[in-house]
């Protein structure tokens, strides 16, 4: 990174005394000088070049982060030109009264051809580091976009994972074998609920939102699953209008209620209660707290899929009292 700034403090410099050789070379032309005085006026006026020019800088580096119209490129620019154009003729009159003192015993004030040379420069000079600063903004923007794809993909592979993992398959195979021989119009529910679940996932896995009431649906065709295998140990509640115009992440409730059975215990003398609400607001996942032993503390579902609501400027509230964890999940 330091290397980096030096590098461009480098070029900076390299382009300031190229564009000062340049319209020191049109001021010559201009004003008819020899060539003796063009390469006294070159040596003598470098110093001060870089030193506008790294004013310029400063103009335009504060201009792109705190001017208040910083976003709209032509009052932006039309503001830096400005502050460079006073700034320019502020400091070209100082340096030749002070000189003019110094070396001359009298103020020598700068002619008009040398002033429209020098502020047509430092109007170069501030346009050359905008597009310096606009290139800069595009490699940020293009190193952002290649993070959210690669997040997007992260989070669409780690969903779906979680839902072809082998024990989730295993225990959904298992559970149907045995209603095949105990009840067979519950086992036929049960394969038609499973067929659900997995076209929901793989239907939704290229897609960034979908309605409430599908989520919902794909919800219930899940929990029908646990249900069964966990019977009374396991009590879901679902309240609320699930016809609300709504969208949301898909398979974000899922997700939690997943994580909910992951991190705790689950047992008929010790049921796991989760509520799902759905307010105007937000969707709101509630389960009581009973912590399991030995469970790997990963967090990576809920740190996913809190990526996913941040590309929507959106953020996923959790909060936990001694008793209860409660995930909010807002709209898109």
């Amino acid at each position: 990174m330091v290397n980096s700034r030096k590098g461009n403090i480098i070029i900076f410099i390299i382009i300031i005394a190229f564009f000062e050789f340049l319209f020191e070379w049109v001021y010559y032309v201009m004003t008819g000088l020899d060539e003796e005085s063009f390469y006294k006026g070159l040596i003598s006026d470098l110093p001060f070049v870089i030193i506008m020019g790294f004013v310029s800088l400063l103009i335009v580096h504060t201009s792109n982060k705190y001017f208040k119209y910083k976003d709209n490129i032509y009052i932006r620019v039309s503001f830096e030109l400005f502050v460079s154009l006073v700034f320019a003729c502020t400091y070209s009159f100082l340096l030749n009264y002070v000189f003019g003192n110094l070396f001359f015993e009298e103020a020598v004030y700068p002619e008009l051809p040398s002033l429209i040379i020098l502020v047509l420069g430092n109007s170069f000079i501030i346009l050359i580091l905008e597009l310096f600063f606009y290139n800069q903004r595009q490699l940020e923007s293009q190193k952002h976009i290649a993070v959210i794809e690669k997040e997007k993909i992260e989070y669409l592979y780690s969903t779906l994972k979680t839902q072809v993992h082998p024990h989730f398959l295993f225990n959904s195979l298992n559970v149907l074998s045995s209603l095949i021989f105990e009840d067979p119009q519950r086992a036929n529910i049960y394969t038609k609920k499973l067929s659900n679940v997995y076209r929901y996932l793989l239907s939704t896995n290229t897609q960034k939102s979908v309605l409430v009431k599908d989520e919902i649906s794909f919800v219930e065709s899940y929990l029908y699953l646990l249900l069964i295998r966990f019977e009374d140990a396991l009590q879901i509640n679902i309240a609320g209008n699930r016809e609300i115009q709504k969208q949301v992440i898909p398979v974000s409730i899922q997700l939690l209620i997943e994580n909910a059975i992951k991190h705790n215990v689950v047992s008929v003398d010790r049921p796991l209660l989760v509520e799902i609400s759905i307010t105007s607001d937000y969707i709101e996942v509630t389960n009581n707290i009973q912590p399991r032993l030995n469970v790997e503390e990963s967090g990576h579902g809920l740190s996913n899929l809190q990526k996913q609501y941040t590309l929507y400027d959106k953020e996923i509230e959790v909060s936990k009292t001694r008793s209860r964890f409660i995930v909010r999940i807002p709209y898109l």
